[in-house]
């Protein structure tokens, strides 16, 4: 028998004994029907039989086969990788030279067209009992199959490049949570280095507080209710530091919906939280001390007023308000009014109860927050502790300023709300600044209507001072021998929309109680500063006396005040009196009389005014660098009738001509006070009978 069948056409003869007979069955319709494609060469290189597969893969026909030689190539082959291969190292040519079998080689053919074709080819030399040797090449195409793997290594290629060079860390874990693969980002957000990281438990790097809400979604990955995660959590990095990142998990399942692995991306937000904590915190504190705010500090008494319905405790809140610091900013600039305020926070904070709660409001207005008191006397001690600290000296404010705070305090009672709470402690405050200032008050009902009268009247005199309705008449102050004015006094005014003219009396004690006395002294002295260099600036030219509030005495500010507005205005320092009623100076300070000696070093006059009405007056006389007494109208009205007025007036005149201490008597309307005065020694005086005053001279 001969391998090889006959051709197509021929005569196929009759079938081996002994063999099972298959009808019609030839050669060429078993090669056509393989999947592979066939291809049969004698000994000497000679193609003798192919299918139409393998004449699809090498794009050829069976006449152009039939005449190709071993040694004559029809095809560019290349190996595997590409490489060019001699026709003596095609597996073909081996097995026609050396009789050498070849199973499993993958080879590029490039077929004509240009098309290169990769084909897996079988050629085995073959020796059969009968016939001649023939070599039998089986080919397969797997063009198709190498693109697929290509693409697919080039996909994990490209995954790998983008998993190495990604912002973001990248791990993979397996189902009982140890971490089998991670990239360079990961390692280098936690610490590690690869290989110390893989192996590794998703908890051995969780933040302990984080684990049991991560497990639960883990759990729920596992269990199918849910496909993917996201949460922000916290890692901890190999040197123990905590980092806030946002973690995305999914998890891959085979074909049959089993779990293979999770995949976690891990991306470090720690700068964003800290920016989003710092964001939150600036919207419930106060940005310059780092105190609660008003938001805060209401979120805080409403929960305790709740606590306290539940415990039968009682809530207690403290209203803050500084003394005098709007005289702070103005006269010493912002800069130590906020390093005023920054100390004012501290002193606050390390003076109060464990569990109390110090606030700021805003500008020079403080809060305590006291929850669960036991007794109404526990606050009152706070409060005095608040007091008593603010006696030294500001550290972060040079030139010794102090402060003195005014406190109200208010209690928790049935249906009190913490709004409602803050306003009766201001209410207090309110109270305690118009006894005196630093000190504390407690609340009582009656303060709600006197709180808003005053709250009116502050609103009315701010409008005031903004749309100009205050405004200035001047009092001369005459020379007793003959009526020559030596200055004016400027006396201030207010055109009320209502009531009409206002004078000081009226609205003075309300600006007195707040911070508005200070604007309207200063308004007060730049436009009578103002107002009296255009009467002239010679040595003739009338001197200006102006009225200081007590509020302003004491805090080392009033000097820089003057100083800027005797510079904004360009009067000369030597014709400004200042009026310093004698009830500011009791109790004066070391600050308050440096104070006073400034004013004097800058050329600036001082008068003690309302002279006999307060106590230790000789003291003053001698303590204070005055240049002027002004005797008070009280002495001056009856002196004429009453002889013990009419002595102690002589004994002012007498002691103040002593000390060399010019004296001017206040309050003169009839010609016998102006008489008796004048043969006691007194030169200089103002009342109705020597002028009126008026505003022409604005």
């Amino acid at each position: 028998m001969t391998l090889i069948s006959p051709r197509r056409g021929d005569d196929p003869g009759p079938l081996p004994p002994g063999r099972p007979g298959y009808a019609g069955l030839r050669y060429s319709d078993v090669a056509e029907a393989m999947d592979e494609g066939l291809l049969i060469m004698d000994r000497q290189g000679r193609v003798l039989e192919s299918n139409e597969n393998l004449r699809a893969i090498v794009g050829s026909t069976q006449e152009r086969l039939a005449s190709v030689q071993v040694d004559m190539p029809y095809w560019e082959v290349v190996d595997e990788h590409g490489a060019p291969l001699a026709v003596a190292d095609y597996p073909f040519t081996l097995a026609v030279t050396e009789g050498k079998a070849t199973r499993g080689m993958v080879l590029g053919i490039t077929v004509p067209g240009g098309t290169r074709r990769w084909v897996r080819m079988n050629v085995i030399p073959m020796s059969p009992p009968e016939g001649e040797d023939v070599i039998v090449i089986t080919a397969i195409d797997v063009t198709k199959e190498r693109a697929g793997i290509a693409a697919l290594a080039a996909a994990e290629h490209r995954y790998r490049l983008a998993s190495e060079n990604a912002p973001i860390g990248i791990a993979i874990v397996d189902p009982d949570g140890t971490l089998i693969d991670s990239n360079e980002a990961l390692c280098r957000l936690l610490g590690y280095r690869r290989e110390d990281l893989v192996g590794k438990t998703f908890h051995e790097i969780t933040h302990p507080d984080d684990l049991a809400v991560d497990i639960a979604h883990v759990h729920e990955l596992l269990e199918g209710s849910a496909d993917t995660y996201r949460i922000e959590k916290r890692y901890l990095t190999q040197e123990g530091r905590v980092i806030w990142a946002q973690l995305s998990v999914a998890l891959a399942r085979d074909e049959h919906g089993k779990p293979l692995y999770f995949i976690s991306m891990i991306e470090d937000i720690s700068s964003q939280r800290e920016a989003h904590l710092a964001l939150a915190h600036r919207a419930t504190h106060d940005e310059l001390t780092g105190l609660p705010n008003r938001t805060l500090l209401l979120d805080r008494a409403q929960q305790a007023l709740a606590q306290s319905q539940r415990d039968g405790t009682s809530v207690a809140l403290l209203f803050c308000d500084l003394d005098h610091f709007k005289l702070v900013n103005d006269s010493r600039g912002h800069q130590i009014g906020d390093a005023v305020l920054i100390e004012t926070a501290r002193r606050f904070a390390g003076n109060i109860r464990g569990g109390d709660t110090a606030a700021r409001l805003g500008g020079d207005e403080f809060v305590v927050l006291c929850p669960q008191l036991g007794s109404p006397h526990e606050v009152e001690r706070v409060a005095q502790r608040l007091i008593d600290m603010l006696t030294e000296p500001m550290s972060g404010a040079p030139g010794g300023v102090t402060m003195t705070v005014s406190v109200g305090i208010a209690f928790s009672g049935p249906g009190v709300t913490a709004h409602e709470l803050l306003r009766n402690a201001d209410a207090a405050m309110y109270k305690a600044k118009t006894s005196g200032r630093d000190r504390f008050a407690l609340f009582s009902p009656d303060l709600i209507s006197q709180a808003t009268e005053r709250l009116d009247m502050e609103r009315e005199l701010r409008d005031a001072i903004r749309t100009e309705a205050l405004y200035l008449d001047y009092q001369p102050v005459c020379r007793l021998a003959d009526g020559h004015v030596i200055g004016y006094e400027s006396l201030v005014r207010w055109r009320h929309p209502q009531r009409g003219v206002l004078n000081p009396a009226v609205f003075l004690p309300f600006a007195e109680s707040s911070d508005l006395v200070l604007e309207i002294d200063r308004w007060v002295l730049e436009e009578a500063c103002r107002t009296a260099t255009g009467w002239g600036n010679g040595p003739d030219a009338p001197d200006l006396t102006v009225n200081i509030s007590a509020r302003h005495i004491g805090r080392g500010l009033l000097p820089g005040l003057v100083a800027h507005v005797l510079r904004e205005s360009g009067l000369r320092p030597q014709r400004l009196l200042l009026e310093i009623t004698e009830t500011a100076l009791l109790g004066m300070t070391p600050t308050a009389a440096s104070e006073l000696d400034t004013l004097v070093h800058l050329g600036v006059s001082l008068a003690i005014d309302d002279f006999g009405t307060g106590y230790s007056s000789l003291a003053h006389l001698v303590d204070v660098p005055a240049t002027y007494a002004k005797i008070d109208r009280s002495f001056v009205s009856e002196m004429t009738r009453s002889p013990a007025r009419r002595a102690i007036v002589a004994a002012v005149i007498s002691l103040c001509q002593a000390l060399n201490i010019t004296v001017i008597a206040e309050g003169i309307e009839e010609e016998g006070q102006r008489d008796l005065l004048r043969s006691m020694g007194c030169n200089f005086g103002q009342g109705y009978l020597l002028g009126r005053p008026g505003s022409k001279l604005r």
